[in-house]
């Protein structure tokens, strides 16, 4: 999920191009994180003791962290805590961009700190982003006064990273009360409460779910995408309402409803954008009455 956040504000800077963003990724999967990175993304390390430990690595048939206890730069127990953390993946992106000579490592401290001041993330928020977990990431894009559809939206989103994407990733949702739809596939909740939940189409995003989901490829949206998606979109809805159930409330599924494209009103909607399949579509919820 970081990668893509992180890779589309490199590659909009302008510090990469996209085809070198394609490349990371697809490289990214053979990174194994070294440890000095991790040390001083972690604060552990500066830059330049780790740099020292990599130069005393050229002469010494040592291993990074037995240098870094023996020069009394960290503990066992901090050598031993980086270890485990080496397949997190923000640190095997960070490490990509280090070895396929994009960037630096002092360069990726800054290009995070300007990703963070650009998009107003506190320190705890940005660490909750590195973490790569849904239920702490998904508040961080939800707009002010979202919160009661923080937990389909986190449905919603662990289950296309589950089913379709691994990487795909939200980004910055809204409320309104007029939202235009794009071929819409939604599908109602009722009963204590009433949802409707719905994915429509930006920039050909539901054929990314439909190819991926039903294992056929699909280039136009036609009545074989959308019956693809409402099968997912049954998934994300059964699954919310397991959720709720535990909680006392009882939902019924209704069918998905293929819909016409057009403006629909309501008195409150979110729509929030997720990324997938290098694409994007629209995950859009509401919990009155529905739209008209």
């Amino acid at each position: 999920m970081i990668s893509y956040l992180l890779g589309n504000y490199l590659v909009e800077e302008g510090i990469m191009t996209k085809e070198q963003f394609l490349h990371v990724i697809s490289q990214q999967e053979k990174i194994r994180v070294k440890l000095g990175l991790i040390a001083v993304s972690e604060g552990m390390l500066t830059l330049d003791q780790a740099d020292a430990i990599n130069r005393m690595q050229q002469v010494l048939d040592k291993r990074f962290g037995d240098i870094a206890v023996e020069k009394g730069y960290l503990t066992e127990m901090q050598v031993s805590s980086l270890l485990k953390m080496q397949g997190n993946e923000y640190l095997t992106f960070a490490q990509t961009l280090v070895d396929e000579g994009i960037v630096t490592m002092d360069k990726i401290q800054l290009v995070l700190r300007s990703y963070q001041v650009e998009n107003g993330f506190t320190n705890s928020e940005l660490e909750a982003i590195k973490s790569g977990d849904i239920d702490r990431i998904v508040p961080l894009f939800l707009p002010q006064g979202a919160e009661a559809y923080q937990e389909v939206v986190t449905v919603a989103l662990k289950t296309v990273v589950r089913c379709i994407d691994r990487h795909a990733y939200p980004l910055s949702g809204s409320i309104g009360t007029v939202v235009d739809l794009e071929k819409p596939v939604s599908q109602d909740l009722v009963g204590n409460e009433d949802w409707r939940v719905c994915f429509s189409d930006a920039e050909n995003g539901l054929c990314a779910l439909a190819s991926v989901f039903a294992k056929e490829e699909y280039k136009v949206v036609d009545e074989d995408v959308q019956d693809a998606v409402g099968e997912l979109l049954n998934c994300i809805s059964g699954l919310f309402a397991t959720a709720q159930s535990n909680k006392g409330v009882t939902l019924e599924l209704m069918p998905p409803v293929l819909g016409e494209s057009g403006p629909v009103t309501g008195s409150e909607i979110l729509v929030i954008p997720f990324g997938v399949c290098n694409t994007t579509v629209n995950f859009v919820v509401t919990n009155k009455k529905g739209w008209r």
